[in-house]
C-alpha cells in the first residue's frame, strides 16, 4: 500500500458519512423564545434552507406557521458557515400523508459542540472522529456531557426553589400547591431523566460493568424524552416574575439549547454508523 493509499484509508475511518436522504430518524427542534420542542423529519436541504415534515405519528408534535421562529439543533454547514436556526417560511398540511410539511430559511448559528455538521454543499451528514478513537467514544462525551447538564439544571432549579419562598407573591394553599406539586414534580422527572443518563456516562458506569456499548444501549424514545425540559419556563416566569428568578430562567434555557443539540449529535452518530 503506498502513502497515499494509506491516508485516504486513514482518512475514511476519520469521517463517516450518510447522505441526507438516507435520514429517516426524528430530530429534536424548538419554537420560539420558549424554545418550545417538537420532532421534525428533514426532508431535504438546500442553499436556500431547509423542508421538513411533521408526521402525526411523532410523539412530540407541534403545529408549525409561517414566520415562527425555530431552532434546528443540528449544524448546518454551509461553506464555512453554520446554521442552525431560521424562520419558517410556508408551512402545509398533508391529509394524505397525516402530517405537516414546512420550508424553513437558516439565518444564523453558533460554533460546533461536536465535529459533526450537515453539509448543504453536498448534501451529507458528517461525523470526524479525528479527535475521537471510535464513534462509541463520541457517543460516551455526548452522553457525558449531557448528565453534567441535566444536573446543572437541577442546580438552578434548586436556586429557583430559594427564589421562590422569598419573593413569590403567591401565599397560603396556593404557594404551598406550586411548590410541593409543580415544583417537586419537575424535581421528580429531572431526578428520574438525570438516573437514565448516568447509567449510560462511562465516568459513573464504565463499559466493563455495562452489558454492551452505549449506542446499542440506549433507546431513541427514551433518549428524547430524557432529554427534552422537565419545567415550563412560561409557568415559572408567571409564578415569579422577579428580574433574579428571570436570570436563573434564562440559564436553564441555555442548557436546555445544549441538551437538543447533543440529543440530535446523538442521533447523527447513530446515523452516521449504521451498517458500518
Amino acid at each position: 500500500m503506498t502513502t497515499e493509499d494509506a491516508e485516504r484509508v486513514t482518512d475514511a475511518r476519520r469521517e463517516l458519512r450518510r447522505p441526507v436522504e438516507s435520514i429517516a430518524l426524528p430530530f429534536l427542534g424548538s419554537r420560539g423564545e420558549a424554545l418550545q420542542p417538537f420532532q421534525y423529519l428533514l426532508s431535504d436541504v438546500s442553499s436556500g434552507g431547509l423542508g421538513v415534515f411533521l408526521p402525526s405519528w411523532l410523539a412530540n408534535r407541534e403545529r408549525l406557521w409561517a414566520g415562527d421562529r425555530i431552532f434546528f439543533h443540528v449544524p448546518f454547514r454551509f461553506g464555512e458557515r453554520i446554521l442552525n436556526r431560521g424562520y419558517v417560511a410556508w408551512q402545509r398540511w398533508s391529509a394524505e400523508e397525516a402530517g405537516q410539511w414546512a420550508g424553513a430559511t437558516l439565518t444564523s448559528g453558533a460554533p460546533l459542540p461536536y465535529p459533526l455538521y450537515i453539509s448543504i454543499d453536498d448534501r451529507e451528514l458528517r461525523v470526524d472522529l479525528g479527535h475521537f478513537p471510535s464513534s462509541e467514544a463520541m457517543a460516551e462525551r455526548i452522553i457525558h456531557d449531557s448528565v453534567l447538564l441535566k444536573r446543572g439544571v437541577l442546580i438552578y432549579l434548586r436556586h429557583l426553589e430559594a427564589v421562590f419562598s422569598r419573593v413569590s407573591e403567591l401565599r397560603g394553599e396556593d404557594y404551598q400547591v406550586f411548590r410541593t406539586q409543580i415544583i417537586g414534580d419537575v424535581r421528580r422527572r429531572l431526578q428520574h431523566n438525570l438516573a437514565y443518563l448516568e447509567q449510560f456516562d462511562p465516568q459513573i458506569t464504565p463499559e466493563q460493568m455495562r452489558r454492551a456499548p452505549v449506542t446499542h444501549l440506549i433507546d431513541l424514545d427514551e433518549l428524547r424524552a430524557a432529554m427534552e425540559p422537565e419545567l415550563s419556563l412560561e409557568l415559572f416566569e408567571l409564578a415569579l416574575g422577579t428580574e433574579t428568578a428571570e436570570l436563573y430562567l434564562e440559564s436553564i434555557k441555555k442548557l436546555e439549547h445544549r441538551l437538543y443539540l447533543n440529543h440530535n449529535a446523538y442521533v447523527m452518530i447513530y446515523i452516521a454508523t449504521l451498517d458500518t
